[in-house]
């Protein structure tokens, strides 16, 4: 397990794509934040609030971690090291648990960057550092629970599918639908249960600084009902 993160982790940072995918995601949150005029531009609304950089976050994660998750399986199938990699002495859920640590690692490098925010933030604010670090902290811990989520569901895909974009559309289809199109529902109904289900739901609870064990659970459940998914498909395959 621990070989194939350091070979996903490698093969990701010896290429141009892992430096430009994480300069375009802290490159688009900093010019919405700062520069585009928009209800999320902070100067534009007078707010030192890092409220804007979590509502858009996840948005900007809908794209970059089906970038980084949409070869990592199919390349196997598609280069036929799978049919090496599954007849050494390692079991399939060690490969998809390594291969999941290693999306999750590149995922969180994309966020470090970001705490300039929360430094320009502290600054900037009157009286200087009146934060809600209660607030700023459950934001955060969403952040890292949704990466969690979603290089499941990307490895899910991948496993699906042998082609690139195919993996990569539908990893963000299935990361929208969860995300927004169940919220989206459960509002027109006005069904707790079925909101309940959402993404959007628990990330929105836990950004409010509160850290309900339900929304953990959920975050735990979701990522594990995909990953185990990933290893079901990977072994009708590999049989």
């Amino acid at each position: 397990m621990l070989a194939i993160y350091k070979k996903e982790i490698i093969t990701f940072f010896t290429t141009m794509e892992a430096y430009v995918a994480i300069s375009v995601f802290f490159c688009i949150n900093g010019l919405i934040l700062w520069y585009i005029p928009s209800e999320f531009n902070i100067f534009y609304n007078k707010q030192a609030s890092l409220l804007p950089f979590f509502t858009i976050a996840p948005w900007v994660l809908l794209f970059l971690i089906p970038a980084i998750t949409m070869k990592m399986i199919n390349s196997e199938l598609v280069h036929k090291t799978s049919l090496i990699l599954f007849t050494k002495p390692i079991k399939i859920w060690e490969v998809i648990i390594g291969k999941f640590l290693a999306s999750f690692t590149i995922g969180i490098t994309a966020i470090i960057p970001t705490t300039i925010f929360v430094y320009t933030i502290y600054n900037i604010s009157d009286p200087k550092g009146n934060i809600d670090s209660g607030e700023l902290l459950g934001s955060y811990i969403g952040i890292i629970l949704l990466i969690k989520l979603y290089s499941a569901i990307g490895l899910f895909c991948s496993s699906l599918f042998k082609n690139n974009m195919i993996a990569f559309i539908l990893t963000t289809v299935i990361i929208l639908s969860l995300y927004s199109g169940i919220d989206l529902i459960a509002n027109f109904y006005n069904n707790a249960t079925l909101e309940y289900l959402s993404i959007h739901y628990h990330y929105k609870s836990i950004s409010r600084g509160i850290i309900d064990s339900r929304d953990i659970i959920y975050f735990i459940s979701m990522t594990f009902f995909f990953l185990y998914s990933s290893q079901v498909i990977i072994d009708k395959n590999k049989t």
